[in-house]
């Protein structure tokens, strides 16, 4: 009944003979596989983690730029109230929807404090600024380098995730030039 079974140090399988000390996998070989295949899962799950990470970064710059190309046109149909995205009031003086009727200077005040607004709740801790700037490729959070000569320029700044070698909060800038 067990015939093609010999315990004696020797196994039948499919007519051959193996010696036993010879068949399947040792503890060894199993350990080293199973640590291979984990450097390589842990190596996986690092370029996830990067890739998750600059997906959300392409994102914020995504919204940036579409929050500052919404500013500049805004800025181009009230050309008038220029002064007042330059230089904003600290609050508004008037809302400005619906049946409300409003100055041009009124006007960019609500869409300057809307835009803000909007652009914190979309990229967390995110401010926005116009300016004048010669150089518009400089500044960043808390000193935005805003020099007063130049055509204006939106200027968005927010931390992104992690920190840098110096142990800072990545710093990200978005410019788009008013033209």
């Amino acid at each position: 009944m067990f015939d093609h079974y010999k315990f004696e140090g020797y196994q039948r399988f499919g007519g051959k003979k193996y010696a036993a000390e010879n068949a399947g996998f040792s503890l060894l070989e199993v350990l080293v596989a199973t640590t291979v295949f984990s450097l390589g899962l842990a190596g996986f799950a690092a370029l996830l983690l990067a890739s998750i990470i600059g997906s959300a970064e392409a994102r914020r710059e995504g919204i940036a730029a579409m929050a500052a190309a919404s500013l500049s046109e805004q800025i181009r149909l009230n050309p008038v109230a220029l002064q007042r995205y330059l230089d904003p009031p600290a609050s508004i003086s008037r809302i400005c929807a619906g049946e409300n009727q409003c100055t041009p200077e009124q006007q960019a005040d609500y869409d300057f404090r809307l835009w803000q607004l909007d652009l914190a709740d979309r990229i967390r801790n995110a401010r926005g600024l116009v300016c004048r700037d010669g150089t518009p490729g400089d500044g960043g959070e808390g000193d935005n380098q805003c020099d007063g000569s130049g055509p204006p320029v939106i200027k968005i700044f927010w931390n992104g995730q992690g920190n840098n070698p110096n142990g800072e909060a990545n710093q990200h800038r978005f410019t788009l030039e008013v033209s």
